[in-house]
C-alpha cells in the first residue's frame, strides 16, 4: 500500500522532511539555499504530499525555505508542523511547552508559512519539560477549535503519553523516531496500529549510520542492488499499513533512492535479518 489517510488527507507513505534545509544541527542558514529549495521542488515532483517542518528548524530557516520553494503550494499537500520546543544556544533543544508558547509558536509557524490554517500540527513532548503534557496538546486542542489548525498530533511519546493525549483530545498521528536498530517504541507503533493512528517514523535512516560500514542494512543493501537509504525505509513501510517515513535531504540527488522504497518488495529473508538486527 503506497498511500494512506492522515489528517484527512490521501498521501504517499514516503513524506519529507525538512530538518536538514538548515544549516548544521539544523541551525542558521544552509550553504546552498537555493540547492535546499531545489530538494524541496524534487520532493514534490517525485510525488511526495507529505512534509514534515518546524519552526524550530533553523529557527525559522527550514519553514521560510519550504514557503520560497513551493508558495503557492499544492492543494493537495499536507504540511506537518510541531512545538512545544526551542533551541537553545548550543543548538540543543529544550522545551518550550507551556499553553501559551504552544500557541506563540502555533502562530509563528502560521505567519514563516505564509497560511492562515495548518492542517496538522504535533505537541512534541520533551523530556525537560515541567508543563502538564494535558495542558500542552489541550493548547493545540484549543487553537484547532478556533480555526488556527485542523488536526492534533503528538511526538516522541510514551504509550503513557499518547493514551493521556487521546484523553484530551483525537489524536491525528503519532511522530516518533523508529528505525533499524532503535531500541523501544514498538509499544506505540502496535498501540496505533490498532487504533487506526498514522504513525510517522521521523529519523528513519538513523542519522545516516545505517548506510555506513558494518551495517546489517547496508550489506543487505548490496545484495540486493539498492541503497541503504531504500532498504531502511522500505523495512519501516513493511511494518505496519499505518506506518509513513519523514526521510530528510537537502540534496535533490537523495529523492531517488528515498521515493523508491515504496517499490522494493522486501524478502522475507531480509526482513527478519533487519528485525533481528
Amino acid at each position: 500500500m503506497h498511500s494512506f489517510t492522515l489528517a484527512g488527507r490521501t498521501v504517499h507513505r514516503i513524506g519529507y522532511g525538512t530538518m536538514q534545509l538548515a544549516g548544521p544541527k539544523a541551525m542558521g542558514e544552509p550553504a546552498d539555499p537555493e540547492r535546499a529549495k531545489a530538494a524541496v521542488r524534487a520532493a514534490v515532483d517525485a510525488g511526495i504530499r507529505l512534509i514534515d517542518t518546524s519552526g524550530y528548524y533553523g529557527p525559522e530557516v527550514a519553514n521560510r525555505l519550504l514557503a520560497g520553494a513551493l508558495r503557492p503550494y499544492p492543494e493537495d499537500l499536507l504540511i506537518a508542523t510541531k512545538v512545544g520546543a526551542r533551541r537553545s544556544p548550543d543548538g540543543g533543544f529544550v522545551a518550550d511547552a507551556a499553553p501559551e508558547a504552544v500557541k506563540a509558536a502555533v502562530r509563528d509557524n502560521l505567519a514563516q508559512l505564509g497560511v492562515e490554517r495548518l492542517p496538522l500540527v504535533h505537541a512534541r513532548f520533551m523530556p525537560d519539560s515541567t508543563v502538564p503534557w494535558a495542558d500542552t496538546v489541550g493548547a493545540l486542542a484549543e487553537l484547532r477549535d478556533e480555526g488556527l489548525l485542523e488536526h492534533v498530533g503528538v511526538s516522541n511519546v510514551t504509550l503513557d503519553l499518547l493514551d493521556q493525549a487521546r484523553a484530551v483530545t483525537p489524536i491525528a498521528s503519532v511522530e516518533n523516531e523508529y528505525h533499524v536498530g532503535h531500541p523501544g517504541g514498538r509499544d506505540v507503533l502496535d498501540a496505533t496500529t490498532a487504533a487506526g493512528i498514522p504513525y510517522l517514523a521521523f529519523r528513519p535512516l538513523g542519522n545516516g549510520a545505517l548506510a555506513g560500514e558494518g551495517s546489517p542494512v547496508a550489506e543487505h543493501a548490496r545484495q540486493l542492488g539498492v541503497s541503504a537509504a531504500t532498504l531502511a525505509l522500505a523495512w519501516l513501510l513493511d511494518l505496519a499499513p499505518n506506518v509513513a517515513v519523514i526521510p530528510g535531504t537537502s540534496d535533490p540527488a537523495h529523492l531517488a533512492d528515498l521515493v523508491a522504497a515504496q517499490e522494493l518488495a522486501l524478502p522475507s529473508d531480509v526482513r527478519a535479518a533487519l528485525d533481528e538486527a
